[in-house]
């Protein structure tokens, strides 16, 4: 308005032409007369209009819709372009429009999925959205200690579907990998997944619905195309389906107090035992009623005539599809090693060695394991520990050191780890003896016979002599026992040949040497001493020396 305002005033108070204006505007001429010369500025009175028509293609655009939205659930370069659309009706439906009657319902019907994806409610129990939250519960061990856990419970407020994973720990590395565990069960990803603003997926939050969400859950979240929402601080009933559920499955999936050797094996259950609960009846929220009577009532009058299995089936068409490769759960964190050998990882110590002290190495963390580089080359792996300030050293990793300071040997932390009569038997030699004692167990693990180092032991205890040389000994003849071939089996007997060679004309050599003991004649030894190199006629056979 301000422009055409100034054209006006130009055009009316100054005098100036046309052409003038439009020089002096930067505009065309046609906007400055147009605007020069309009008397009339009221606004419309007719509303815009909204409707499109499409009459030519008005019979193909169910098939069109139905392409159109299945494609959102599709990876984006598998989606249907403009000209695909057209190809498609053409070849299969005997289209006979034009491309560009296809090209303006299909930018129309692009439009219209957006708004109503922008649209939708993240609390409405819509179709393929998820919610997830973690829960806290008691295990014990193999050895019957009690620990602290938590489950990962990942929901389906539309059918009331859910499934769980428990981990040690709530971080990132579990989140993640439950997340995609479960879409890997499913067969899909969830269209969005509503979650608490833990810190494991939000790095900051903003004013409003704003968060800064982390590196890693956002190129999880990219990886797999879903969306995520989170709650207002403070007010978890957002996401109450699924706090519900984590509350359903610790009353019935871990109860009583379950016993957990393996999580990866206890894992695999879960997901089995939870496609199991999906086939009781499904319920829909009862209404608020007063008393216990009008309870019971509206439990029986929203009762679905169905299972949440059913329900489910129907539900996990609107997933959408899983990615074309599967993300690969851990982060890299660059370590310092310290004077003792060990790098520190969330206040726990793993052991590497004391000669990369100074040396900063490359830790590739998982959930349930961490692995250990130096210049891209693999040192060791260790099973990542939930504990607080544990040691996680191994004996075999020290030996190349307790090699040039065998005294130091079993005052060493992780003198205990090692193999049971080795520790006596090294306790019992001193100076040379136990550094070939060592030399001697670290090839033996070098050639990953770690189990058969007690047994060679015994074996040379058996024998007596109990040394270095008599233990190497033992150890060759149990890992590489001798070999004995079968014998060659023919096809067909052989046939044997009566050979019998003529070995007469060799009498003259022990003859020879008999006369030469007489005196006479030269024996083989007198020749071979005066270095004569030659033939000997033997009878008229020449034969060589």
């Amino acid at each position: 308005m301000a422009q055409k305002a100034y054209i006006k005033d130009l055009y009316e108070n100054e005098g100036k032409s046309l052409r003038a204006i439009a020089r002096q505007t930067g505009h065309h001429f046609d906007t400055v007369k147009k605007y020069a010369h309009q008397t009339n500025f009221n606004q419309s009175g007719q509303l815009p209009e909204r409707t499109m028509k499409f009459n030519i293609i008005a019979d193909y655009i169910p098939i069109i819709d139905i392409w159109l939205e299945q494609d959102v659930l599709e990876p984006r370069k598998q989606r249907h372009t403009i000209s695909r659309v057209f190809c498609r009706l053409r070849d299969e439906h005997n289209y006979k429009g034009s491309y560009n009657s296809v090209k303006r319902y299909y930018n129309y019907k692009k439009a219209q999925l957006k708004k109503h994806h922008e649209g939708f409610l993240p609390l409405a129990k819509i179709a393929g959205f998820a919610q997830a939250d973690f829960g806290e519960f008691k295990y014990y061990d193999a050895l019957g200690s009690s620990h602290k856990a938590y489950a990962l419970v990942v929901s389906f407020p539309h059918s009331n579907a859910a499934w769980m994973q428990v981990f040690p720990s709530e971080n990132q590395e579990c989140l993640l990998e439950g997340l995609k565990k479960v879409f890997y069960h499913i067969g899909g990803v969830p269209i969005r997944i509503k979650l608490d603003n833990m810190t494991t997926a939000v790095a900051q939050i903003l004013r409003g619905n704003e968060r800064v969400v982390t590196d890693g859950f956002y190129r999880f979240m990219l990886h797999h195309r879903f969306g995520a929402d989170f709650c207002t601080p403070g007010k978890g009933n957002e996401k109450g389906n699924v706090e519900n559920k984590v509350g359903y499955t610790r009353r019935n999936l871990l109860t009583p107090v379950p016993t957990i050797t393996d999580f990866a094996a206890f894992n695999k259950e879960l997901l089995h035992r939870c496609d199991t609960d999906h086939n009781r009846r499904h319920y829909s929220p009862p209404r608020r009623v007063a008393s216990e009577a009008d309870f019971c009532e509206a439990k029986v009058m929203n009762e679905q005539d169905t299972t949440i299995t059913e329900l489910w089936s129907s539900e996990k068409s609107q997933l959408l599809t899983l990615p074309e490769y599967e993300y690969q759960v851990f982060r890299y964190e660059s370590l310092s090693v310290n004077k003792n050998g060990f790098v520190i990882l969330d206040t726990n110590k793993y052991g590497l060695s004391p000669e990369l002290y100074g040396k900063v190495v490359q830790v590739k963390i998982y959930f349930d394991k961490i692995e250990v580089y130096h210049d891209n080359i693999w040192l060791k792996t260790f099973e990542r520990s939930y504990e607080r300030n544990a040691e996680v050293a191994c004996w075999k990793t020290y030996l190349p050191t307790l090699i040039r300071k065998p005294g130091a040997t079993e005052h060493t932390r992780f003198f205990d780890q090692m193999p049971k009569l080795w520790k006596d038997y090294i306790k019992s030699v001193h100076g040379r003896d136990r550094k070939s004692a060592l030399m001697l167990l670290s090839e033996i693990v070098d050639d990953g016979n770690e189990l058969l180092c007690d047994e060679a032991l015994e074996m040379a205890h058996g024998y007596g002599k109990v040394d270095t040389d008599n233990i190497r000994q033992c150890y060759m003849f149990i890992s590489r026992p001798e070999y004995h071939p079968s014998p060659l089996k023919l096809s067909s007997e052989a046939t044997l040949s009566n050979y019998s060679p003529d070995l007469s004309a060799y009498d003259v050599l022990y003859s020879g040497y008999r006369d030469d003991k007489q005196g006479a004649g030269n024996s083989p030894a007198v020749i071979l001493q005066s270095g004569f190199v030659g033939q000997v006629e033997v009878k008229g056979v020449v034969q060589g020396e």
